[in-house]
């Protein structure tokens, strides 16, 4: 979508305009030429905002600052609606007690920036005889960071490998 520019000094279509200064504030209606002269005397420019009633409201300022700022409040929007990443913690059966507390320190870290989570559990070889002592293994993980995330879903079990997806408590 192309960007509509404003019409600056000679370029604005108007016999008469209503004047509002970058720092003075609303002046009064004036001729375009008047305002024109008022202008270039404060080496600004005269930046059309409006048509209000039948009178074009016009604004004098410094077009680059006035582009550099709106470049700066689009940069900030920008930033505001990037979705956050998926992140995804993966645990094994055997894992051991420290480890499992490292993982939450990281989780922490995930679930401030507002990331959602996956956890998945991966059975190997004989480890898949114990599927239901896996499960309670995902699930005391899940019920451990339940302070900053809750399960979309319930964990789900495809083949060898257990995964949940969690969203971040708000």
């Amino acid at each position: 979508m192309k960007e509509k520019r404003k019409r600056l000094n000679g370029d604005i279509r108007a016999d008469r305009v209503q004047v509002i200064h970058e720092s003075e504030g609303n002046l009064w209606e004036m001729s375009l030429s008047e305002a024109l002269s008022r202008a270039k005397e404060e080496e600004l420019d005269l930046m059309e905002m409006s048509h209000k009633d039948g009178v074009t409201m016009v604004k004098i300022l410094d077009y680059g600052k006035h582009l550099y700022r709106q470049k700066k409040i689009d940069q900030k929007q920008k930033q505001k609606w990037r979705a956050p990443d998926m992140k995804t913690i993966r645990i094994t059966y055997k894992i051991g007690e420290h480890d499992l507390e490292v993982k939450k320190r990281q989780v922490e870290k995930f679930a401030a920036d507002g990331h959602p989570l996956k956890v998945s559990l991966m059975l190997r070889g004989r480890e898949n005889h114990y599927g239901d002592l896996a499960a309670t293994k995902i699930d005391s993980f899940i019920e451990s960071i339940a302070e900053f995330y809750t399960p979309h879903a319930p964990v789900k079990r495809t083949g060898n490998v257990f995964n949940v997806m969690l969203k971040v408590k708000k």
